[in-house]
């Protein structure tokens, strides 16, 4: 519920920032129920809403772009400051460490029957066909952690609202 009312508030804040016609549903919420994280000026990555090119996107990539921002933010000011990129995939976003990659894992049957996991998706700056062969092979490259996507990532309403 909580969860719920955040993205409500998090659209009514960017229709307030970006002059985007009102939403269905959010109109009864105040867009300064939001309280964002001051940007550091030592922070290395451009934020959304400090970008008014931005504004010619449409109002999912801008939701994404917003949440990217407020979570990699709150993330530098608590202190973690050893990412070197980010991406949001599915709903969650997800950190680039330069020893980490989140791995999407399917399965393929073989012609024996037996079953065969790969990784079919390979996210962080590590992330090039090499390691992609290796990891596809039950090879773990050194110094790689290897994450699984769908256990790892950030879900950013859960982590703003705490």
């Amino acid at each position: 519920m909580k969860s719920m009312k955040y993205r409500r508030v998090l659209l009514m804040k960017l229709l307030s920032i970006f002059g985007v016609s009102v939403l269905y549903g959010c109109s009864t919420l105040a867009p300064n129920e939001i309280q964002r994280a001051q940007v550091p000026t030592d922070f290395p990555f451009a934020v959304v809403w400090l970008r008014p090119e931005a504004k010619t996107a449409n109002i999912y990539e801008l939701t994404d772009r917003e949440l990217l921002g407020l979570v990699i933010v709150k993330k530098w000011n608590e202190g973690d400051r050893d990412f070197v990129g980010m991406s949001m995939k599915d709903g969650k976003v997800y950190l680039h460490y330069p020893d980490v990659v989140y791995v999407q894992w399917k399965e393929s049957q073989l012609p024996d029957g037996t079953i065969r996991k790969y990784a079919a998706l390979v996210y962080g700056p590590g992330g090039d066909s090499t390691i992609t062969d290796q990891i596809s092979e039950g090879i773990l490259p050194p110094g790689v952690q290897v994450l699984n996507m769908e256990t790892s990532g950030i879900d950013p309403y859960e982590y703003l609202s705490n």
